[in-house]
C-alpha cells in the first residue's frame, strides 16, 4: 500500500537568541580568486585539479570552544574506514540504534541536540567524525567518500533503526543508502537542509573561487574521472533507496541561504516514501536548536504513522 505524501509547517514560537550569520570568508580568498581569473583560462587542467583540492578540504574542523553535560556524558570509540581512524560518540543503551550524520565543516557531536528526546524513548544514539573532520583521520574527503564512512559505521554498529542528518550528511546519507546492502532496514529517515543537485553545488563552489569557463568544464571532467560515474548518478533526488529505507522525512527552512528550499522539495517530489516539514526563520544551521523541531523529529523516529 503507498505511504501518502504530505507536506506540514512547523508550528513554532521559538525564538534563538543568536540569530543565523552570513558565511564568512578568509580574507585570502580574494588571492584565490584572482589566481584562477589570471590562471584558469592559461591552466585549464592544472587549474582544474587546484580547484577540487579546495573543494574536498575542509577549511575548518569544528571544535568545541565549551564542554556541556550531552559532551561529558558521551561513550568514545573508534573504528576503521580504510587506512583512517574514525571517532564516534555513543549516548544511552536501548536496542534500537539511532545515527547523526553531520554536514560540511561540522562534527558528529553537533547533532547532539536530538540525543535527549531520543534516549528517553529508549534508544541508543551514535554520532562520528566524518572523514577529514572534528576528530578524525584524513585531509579531504567528498560525496562518495563520506557516504562509505557512513556504511562503515552502519556496519560497525550492527544496523540502524533510524538516521538523522544535516546538509552535506544528507547527500552523503543517501548515495551511501543507495549502495548498501540491501538487506540492512533502515527504518526511519531524516534529512535536514539537504542539497540534491551536486551540478549546483560544484557551480556554486566554482563561482566562490572564480573558476573561468575552461576551467570549470575540466574540473567537471576531472571529478567525474574521480568518481568514475556520472554527476548526476550523485543527486540526492536519484537516490534508489526506497528498498531499504522505510520513511522518510525532509525537513527545510524557507529561509535557508545555503540550500534552497527547491532543492529539499525536488528530494520530495522525486521519492515515494517522503513526508516533508517546512519551517521559516530559522535558516540553515539554527532548526537544530528548535526545541520545536527536535520534538517533531523525535515523534517522527519514535511514531508508527
Amino acid at each position: 500500500m503507498p505511504i501518502t505524501k504530505d507536506i506540514r509547517y512547523l508550528s513554532s514560537d521559538y525564538q534563538d537568541p543568536s540569530p543565523e550569520q552570513p558565511v564568512q570568508y578568509p580574507p585570502v580568498l580574494k588571492v584565490i580568486r584572482f589566481m584562477f581569473g589570471l590562471f584558469g583560462y592559461i591552466f585549464p587542467k592544472a587549474m582544474a585539479r587546484l580547484a577540487y583540492r579546495f573543494f574536498s578540504t575542509p577549511r575548518i574542523r569544528a571544535r568545541h570552544k565549551t564542554s556541556d553535560a550531552l559532551l561529558e556524558s558521551a561513550r568514545l570509540f573508534e573504528f576503521m574506514y580504510g587506512r583512517q581512524l574514525l571517532k564516534g560518540y555513543e549516548w544511552g543503551y536501548g536496542g534500537r540504534t539511532i545515527l547523526l550524520v553531520h554536514g560540511w565543516e561540522s562534527r558528529g557531536t553537533a547533532l547532539r541536540t536530538f540525543v535527549p528526546p531520543l534516549v528517553e524513548k529508549g534508544y541508543r544514539v551514535v554520532a562520528f567524525d566524518g572523514p577529514a573532520h572534528g576528530h578524525s583521520d584524513g585531509k579531504r574527503t567528498n560525496l562518495p567518500h563520506f557516504g562509505g564512512a557512513v556504511r562503515a559505521i552502519i556496519n560497525q554498529i550492527g544496523g540502524v533503526h533510524g538516521i538523522i542528518t544535516h546538509s552535506f550528511g544528507g547527500a552523503s546519507t543517501a548515495f551511501a543508502l543507495s549502495n548498501l546492502d540491501p538487506s540492512i532496514k533502515v527504518e526511519k529517515l531524516v534529512l535536514i537542509g539537504v542539497p540534491d543537485k551536486m551540478e549546483k553545488v560544484l557551480n556554486n563552489a566554482m563561482e566562490t573561487l572564480n573558476v573561468p569557463p575552461p576551467t570549470a568544464r575540466e574540473f567537471i571532467r576531472y571529478i567525474e574521472q574521480k568518481v568514475k560515474f556520472p554527476l548526476h548518478h550523485a543527486d540526492t533526488s536519484n537516490a534508489k533507496i526506497s528498498a531499504s529505507v522505510g520513511k522518510v522525512l525532509i525537513v527545510h527552512d524557507e529561509t535557508d541561504a545555503v540550500v534552497a528550499i527547491e532543492e529539499a522539495r525536488s528530494v520530495f517530489e522525486a521519492w515515494d516514501n517522503a513526508s516533508m516539514l517546512i519551517a521559516n526563520g530559522y535558516g540553515h544551521y539554527r532548526l537544530m536548536k528548535n526545541p520545536d523541531l527536535i520534538r517533531e523529529v523525535a515523534d517522527f523516529i519514535h511514531g508508527s504513522s
